[in-house]
């Protein structure tokens, strides 16, 4: 069984360069490790805004079926986690009325969200430290985006999940991480440039 690990924040903050630096390295140190890019992102490419909370259950069997491929690794590390849809679903919804077929839906995600949670070895919550560049698919502006980043560690929080906050460049934050997984970091030739 996959050893999870989840490195969460919200838009921009170096989730995805983060996955795919530790990636390479704990390859070329020959390590049985596969990633799971986030869903998300993908489904904004193709589908463009997701505009109903319906569609974070659609995110949800999307990141989960990708996640559930990272089984036959010893390592499996993703951008996201699955019960990252809940915390958007929360956000999407603000204070406005509530349906109640939105309110189902929010308690179904809420439900998976906490059966999904203890899947996970270890949560990275990654905090914005490199500012925000607009990507062309992503919505949020930087305000949003931190917003976000408040939403994923008002959840963590209140939920009580084990976490641990990672600061630092792209190789302090890597090297952060190996450690923690009890694993020697190696910096590579051909990952010595600085990476943010």
């Amino acid at each position: 069984m996959a050893k999870r690990i989840a490195v969460l924040g919200g838009p921009r903050c170096g989730k995805t360069t983060l996955i795919q630096h530790l990636y390479v390295e704990m390859k070329i140190a020959g390590l049985n490790v596969g990633y799971a890019l986030e869903y998300s992102t993908e489904y904004l490419r193709d589908k463009g805004m997701i505009e109903s909370i319906a569609e974070q259950y659609g995110i949800y069997l999307g990141q989960k079926r990708l996640e559930d491929q990272l089984e036959e690794f010893d390592y499996a590390l993703t951008d996201y986690a699955t019960f990252v849809p809940y915390i958007y679903g929360r956000f999407m919804l603000g204070n406005k009325k509530r349906s109640k077929k939105e309110t189902e839906i929010l308690k179904d995600l809420y439900s998976l969200a906490l059966e999904d949670i203890s899947k996970y070895d270890h949560i990275i919550f990654l905090p914005r430290e490199f500012g925000y560049v607009k990507d062309g698919v992503r919505w949020q502006d930087e305000g949003l985006a931190k917003q976000v980043d408040e939403a994923i560690l008002t959840f963590l929080k209140s939920e009580n999940i084990n976490f641990v906050e990672v600061s630092g460049s792209t190789k302090e934050r890597a090297r952060k991480i190996l450690e923690m997984l009890g694993l020697e970091y190696i910096e590579t030739k051909e990952l010595c440039e600085e990476v943010k």
